[in-house]
């Protein structure tokens, strides 16, 4: 199955891809399968809970890693940054967005930009109301959870990630394959709304063909 999975993800990634270099085409399959892992997981967290609506989750097709962009609805919310070369071409970054609509498409995720409640604060997003989707007028949160989620462009190893983050994971991560992205997710709900930034930290071992989730660390908070 994670064949398969793999199979289509390097078909997506491969299209439109003519006109950009070897190393552009890698960037572009590596971001596609690290994207669909992250919006995969994603997806999973609102399945488990039943109650909540089947829309309650809306992931950014853009590779958004300056998390100033996330502001209104998150102020104080500056996070960390990992260290970049060079920016991918605009080329690029429009093939990245493409396959990415594209993934979201296929996974039934509602794609698109931040929710804004700019009145509304607090922090026990999770709490449910007998009417959803009304606005209270009194805190000026939905009545609905939702969530929102960024996913930056992936980084090889994990050696951007702060030291002193790593430190609370004994693994090293030496052997096969690992990248690190940048996540950033944004709750909102009847009691307030909440955000957080991790780094995750996916693997591909040898003996297998697809990434898989193996840590996630929580880099900065806003509640």
């Amino acid at each position: 199955m994670l064949g398969c999975v793999a199979l289509v993800v390097a078909l997506l990634a491969l299209e439109g891809c003519d006109n950009l270099s070897s190393a552009e085409r890698e960037l572009v399959h590596t971001d596609a399968e690290v994207f669909e892992a992250v919006a995969q997981s994603e997806r999973v967290v609102g399945m488990e809970d039943s109650s909540r609506s089947p829309r309650f989750l809306r992931i950014d097709s853009r590779p958004i890693d300056n998390t100033t962009l996330l502001s209104p609805q998150t102020p104080g919310a500056t996070g960390i940054a990992l260290n970049d070369s060079a920016l991918p071409s605009p080329a690029t970054l429009e093939q990245i967005e493409r396959e990415r609509r594209g993934i979201l498409d296929r996974l039934g995720v509602e794609e698109g930009g931040p929710f804004f409640f700019p009145r509304c604060g607090g922090v026990h997003t999770g709490a449910s109301t007998p009417k959803p989707g009304v606005i209270r007028s009194d805190t000026g949160c939905p009545s609905e959870w939702r969530r929102y989620v960024t996913i930056g462009l992936p980084r090889r190893g994990v050696g951007q990630i702060p030291e002193k983050v790593r430190r609370t994971e004994p693994r090293s991560f030496d052997i096969g394959e690992a990248w690190t992205v940048l996540v950033t997710e944004t709750s909102v709900g009847v009691g307030g709304q909440d955000w957080k930034q991790y780094a995750w930290v996916l693997t591909r071992q040898p003996d297998s063909a697809g990434l898989s989730l193996a840590a996630r660390f929580l880099l900065s908070w806003a509640e």
